[in-house]
C-alpha cells in the first residue's frame, strides 16, 4: 500500500510540470499561447530620440491590435537597445533570435547596425522587418527572404535630393562631407552619382569621424572652394555641428542638405535659428493623410510631446501591424511568417506596401523637408516655399 502511494506521488510529480507547461499562459488568464515579438533600435545615445519615437510607435500599434482581446495569441514584446552600435546590435539580435518563443522583430535605424544583424536573423530564420536603415546593401547585398524593409533606399533619397537641388534651384557645384561609416560613404557615392547624372559636379569630398565636434579646419577648406551646396552624408549630431560652424565661418549663403539620417528634431534643438533653411531628403510625411493624422492624435494621447514619433515612427507602426497580421494568419511558425510577409501586399499607414523580390518596399515614401524654426517642415507647407522667408542663398 505504501509502495502504491509512493508510485502515485511520483506520477503526480511527473504530470504536474507537464500540465503547468501546457497551460503556462493560464497565469495571465488569457488561455492563449504566448508568443514573443521583438523591437530593436537606438534607445540610448545620440540617436535616442529617433529610437524612442519608433519604439513608442511600434508599441502603439501592438496595443491597438490587442485592445479588444480578440487577437488569437498572448503577445509579449521584447525591446532591445542597439545604441546605434553594430556590435551592440548583434548582441541584441542574438538574444532575441535565440529565444524559441520569438517569431519576428522590427529593427534598426542605423544602417551599419542593420548591415551587421541581417546575417544573424537569417541564420535563425527569424523575420526581420526594417523600420529604418536606408543602405541599399542591407536588402540588395544579400539574398535573404526573411529581411524586408519599409523605408525607401538611400539611392532613391539621393536621386531625389540631387534632382531637387539642381533642377529646382540650379545649384550645381557641391562639396560633400561624409562620416566614414558604411552609411556615410554609401550616401556620399550615391549623391555623387546623382549630382553628376543631373549635370552638376562635386568639387571635393571630406571624411569625418562619428563623434567629431570640431569641423573648422574642413569648413575653412570648403569655403575656399566656393560651393553652392554642402551635402552631409551622415546622421544628425554631426550634421547639426557642421551647420552651426558653417554659420560662424561665413558659409551662410549655401544650401545645406542631408539624407534621412539628419531628419530628427535633435537637429533643430542643436542648431536653433542657425539651422533655418537646411534641407533633408527624408521620409513619408504623416501629416498629409487622414490615416496619418489619426496616428498623430493617437500617438500624442499615449505619449509625451517630449518623445515625438520622429521620422521613422510611422514605419515602425506599420512594422508592428505587418508582424502581428502575419502571426495571426499563419501561427507562430518562423518560416511561415517569413513567407507570408514577403508574399503579401500590405495597406499601411505609410501607404500601400509592396515588396520586390528582394524584400524592399518599392512604393516611394520620400518627402523633402526644410528646417524652419527648429523643426523639419514639409517643403510644400513651409514659409520658404510660400516666399514668406528667404533661403540662405537667395
Amino acid at each position: 500500500m505504501k509502495k502504491r502511494g509512493v508510485l502515485f506521488l511520483c506520477i503526480l510529480l511527473v504530470l504536474i510540470p507537464s500540465f503547468l507547461f501546457a497551460n503556462g499562459d493560464a497565469e495571465n488568464g488569457s488561455g492563449k499561447e504566448q508568443v514573443k515579438i521583438g523591437f530593436i533600435g537606438p534607445i540610448t545615445g545620440g540617436n535616442a530620440a529617433v529610437g524612442i519615437g519608433a519604439k513608442n510607435s511600434f508599441e502603439l500599434r501592438v496595443n491597438q491590435i490587442l485592445a479588444d482581446g480578440s487577437y488569437p495569441y498572448d503577445i509579449e514584446v521584447i525591446y532591445e537597445d542597439d545604441a546605434s552600435d553594430p556590435s551592440t546590435g548583434v548582441s541584441a539580435a542574438n538574444k532575441l533570435c535565440s529565444d524559441p518563443e520569438l517569431v519576428a522583430a522590427a529593427t534598426h535605424w542605423n544602417s551599419p547596425v542593420g548591415l551587421a544583424t541581417v546575417h544573424v536573423f537569417n541564420r535563425y530564420s527569424v523575420a526581420q522587418v526594417f523600420w529604418g536603415t536606408i543602405h541599399s546593401d542591407i536588402i540588395y547585398g544579400n539574398d535573404y527572404k526573411g529581411a524586408t524593409r519599409l523605408i525607401p533606399t538611400s539611392v532613391q533619397n539621393n536621386e531625389y535630393a540631387a534632382d531637387f537641388a539642381i533642377n529646382k534651384f540650379e545649384l550645381t557645384d557641391w562639396v560633400i562631407i561624409n562620416d566614414t561609416t558604411d552609411y556615410g560613404t554609401k550616401n556620399r557615392d550615391e549623391f555623387t552619382a546623382a549630382v553628376e547624372k543631373e549635370g552638376g559636379k562635386i568639387l571635393k569630398t571630406f571624411g569625418i569621424s562619428v563623434g567629431q565636434q570640431d569641423f573648422q579646419a574642413i569648413l575653412s577648406q570648403v569655403r575656399e572652394l566656393n560651393p553652392q551646396g554642402i551635402y552631409y552624408a551622415g546622421v544628425v549630431t554631426e550634421a547639426a555641428g557642421i551647420k552651426k560652424q558653417m554659420i560662424r565661418l561665413g558659409l551662410d549663403d549655401v544650401m545645406f542638405m542631408g539624407p534621412p539620417g539628419i531628419q530628427s528634431d535633435t537637429f533643430g534643438e542643436i542648431t536653433q535659428q542657425d539651422g533655418n533653411g537646411s534641407f533633408c531628403s527624408g521620409s513619408f510625411d504623416v501629416y498629409t493623410t487622414y490615416e496619418g493624422m489619426n496616428f498623430v492624435d493617437a500617438y500624442y494621447a499615449a505619449y509625451s510631446e517630449k518623445e515625438p514619433f520622429e521620422q521613422n515612427g510611422p514605419f515602425a507602426y506599420d512594422a508592428a501591424d505587418i508582424i502581428l497580421k502575419a502571426l495571426a494568419e499563419v501561427g507562430p511558425d518562423r518560416e511561415a511568417i517569413i513567407n507570408w510577409i514577403a508574399s503579401n501586399d500590405h495597406a499601411g499607414l505609410v501607404g500601400n506596401i509592396i515588396f520586390d523580390d528582394h524584400g524592399q518596399n518599392i512604393l516611394g515614401g520620400i518627402a523633402m523637408y526644410v528646417q524652419e524654426d527648429s523643426h523639419w517642415v514639409n517643403w510644400e507647407s513651409s514659409s520658404f516655399a510660400a516666399g514668406k522667408k528667404a533661403l540662405p542663398w537667395e
